[in-house]
């Protein structure tokens, strides 16, 4: 089963049964399997992204098919133009922007809630992996930097990161 937005080429997602998830990874699309239990590890090793063991529901299909475009999103519109991921790094209409891992990672989980606030605990979950690094000053460092590091190939990139106070940060 493909999932393809209109035009696109190749499907933007693949599901396939747990046997067939071999011969589907190659596509270039991430893939979500499916099969019975004893089939997660192997589907998992061939390359698939998400697993749904039987029975599932198709609201289940649906809610992890979203959830894997969402994460496999790359590009980004803005006032000021387009910017794309292109690993770490940030290409922007004026030049790439070269971000830490961390800083790649925050910048992401922000844009994946783009215009709604991330709370620190979250944002130092996802970096770090312990939600108590939220109450220290390093995610404040980090975020000032990927500002700073967006000025310099656009002036105004920078004000799109918002602290908001009590909550957390938001791109806007």
């Amino acid at each position: 089963m493909h999932f393809t937005a209109a035009g696109a080429e190749p499907p933007d997602l693949c599901v396939a049964h747990a046997r067939d998830a071999e011969t589907v990874v190659g596509s270039g699309a991430p893939v979500i399997g499916f099969g019975p239990a004893g089939l997660l590890r192997a589907a998992f090793l061939a390359g698939c992204v998400d697993y749904l063991r039987e029975p599932w529901l198709p609201e289940e299909l649906e809610l992890r098919a979203l959830a894997v475009l969402e994460r496999e999103r790359k590009c980004f519109e803005f006032p000021w133009g387009t910017v794309a991921f292109q690993e770490t790094g940030l290409r922007t209409p004026r030049g790439l922007v070269a971000l830490t891992h961390h800083e790649s990672t925050l910048l992401r989980v922000l844009l994946r809630a783009r215009g709604e606030p991330v709370p620190r605990q979250a944002l130092a979950l996802t970096i770090w992996g312990n939600a108590a690094r939220a109450n220290g000053r390093a995610l404040d460092v980090h975020v000032a930097n990927v500002r700073r590091k967006l000025r310099r190939v656009e002036k105004d990139a920078g004000k799109f990161i918002t602290s908001v106070r009590g909550k957390g940060y938001m791109v806007s």
